[in-house]
């Protein structure tokens, strides 16, 4: 029988409480894998053995033949793919429990091709998951380039086929991975994006550590952001939460492109960018190249001596100020003050830190301390 001890026991412990009957759940060679009396488990059964052996269509134990290893019931072959592979036991008097005892086989049947077809697609997933973990990740392809693309074309998968790479995720993703509606939202994520990807034949994903690896036919980048913008739109509309996704340069190795965009879409999920591509990105690129300690050290450097609510303060302010491209009005506006009051902000924050962000030389200074700081406290 194509179950395990365990999954035995849940069909009829399942089954069991459907019924209010002894079920008992014999295998191929007679013996009880699972039973609602756990102590008959382990126990041969000579009328299973006699029904598999002869290929009977049931098997009764009467009040008079009924022993502590075969009690009195009706017992009846499992068959899996036309073959009997078990035996379901329903303890009672023949009269009484004949129909109910056909209801529970067929019951047993229905539920062992759900796991067993359950058990492979999950082997299936692995192998898939497996295989792309190599392509994608770990650069295998090119140990054995012949034999890798054989391992390909058994799973469906072209690897001649020039892609694109983009990694997508939640883009505040560790506010869902600690907790079971939050991995239920990744879960329902993944599905959303697979399901997507089937429209497009040909594309693939694979799932990796709360984020998604798409894997796409060669576009230009217009192909690629309008992809990106249709996956937020679709993701914001039905989950109420914004992506972060991070684009190849277009190179052909795979590998590289998933470096390329893994690297940028880590720059994303901290930046007001949703949507990053690599070959239009500049400090982005080094930022995880940088220890938190050296970033907190950078941050506390530019605002010497302030406290960290006071720092909030700063940076909240210079990302209205650099969301609306230095325009004094629009971030006074933004920030419900007068300009007047944004204006000796500004002086303050030169006199205070040395630099004066509305000098084209000293604004990257500050772009970095808002990215540090949003990577460091969210």
């Amino acid at each position: 029988m194509q179950l395990s001890r365990h999954q035995a026991q849940d069909i009829v412990d399942e089954i069991g409480q459907i019924v209010k009957k002894e079920i008992s759940l014999m295998d191929e060679d007679g013996y009880v894998i699972a039973c609602t009396d756990r102590n008959r488990i382990g126990t041969f059964h000579a009328g299973a053995k006699k029904i598999i052996d002869e290929g009977l269509y049931g098997f009764y134990v009467s009040p008079h033949d009924s022993t502590d290893f075969m009690r009195t019931g009706v017992n009846l072959p499992i068959t899996f793919l036309n073959k009997i592979v078990g035996v379901i036991g329903i303890n009672g008097e023949y009269d009484q429990i004949i129909s109910l005892g056909r209801v529970v086989k067929k019951m047993t049947e229905i539920l062992i091709r759900e796991k067993v077809e359950g058990a492979q697609k999950r082997l299936d997933e692995r192998v898939y998951s497996r295989f792309m973990d190599d392509w994608v990740l770990n650069r295998m392809s090119l140990l054995q380039p012949q034999e890798f693309m054989e391992r390909g074309r058994s799973l469906g998968i072209d690897i001649t086929l020039p892609r694109r790479v983009m990694v997508v995720s939640i883009s505040n993703m560790e506010e869902y991975t600690n907790s079971v509606e939050g991995q239920t939202l990744i879960e329902q994520l993944d599905n959303t994006l697979a399901g997507y990807l089937d429209k497009l034949a040909g594309d693939l994903m694979l799932r990796n550590a709360a984020r998604q690896i798409l894997l796409i036919h060669k576009g230009n980048d217009e192909v690629m952001r309008s992809l990106a913008e249709k996956l937020c739109r679709v993701v914001e509309k039905q989950y109420n939460v914004t992506l972060a996704i991070g684009v190849d340069g277009g190179v052909d190795d795979v590998h590289q492109a998933y470096l390329q965009a893994n690297k940028v879409w880590q720059a994303a999920r901290i930046s007001e960018k949703k949507i990053m591509f690599y070959e239009q990105s500049t400090l982005e690129l080094f930022i995880n190249e940088i220890s938190p300690g050296t970033k907190k050290e950078y941050i506390n450097k530019i605002f010497t001596g302030c406290s960290e609510e006071e720092i909030s303060k700063w940076i909240e302010l210079l990302e209205v100020y650099f969301s609306t491209n230095g325009s004094l009005q629009l971030t006074s506006d933004s920030l419900h003050i007068h300009k007047n009051t944004l204006q000796y902000q500004l002086k303050r924050l030169k006199q205070l830190s040395g630099y004066d962000v509305r000098e084209l030389g000293s604004s990257s200074i500050f772009y970095m301390a808002i990215i540090f700081y949003k990577e460091l406290y969210g």
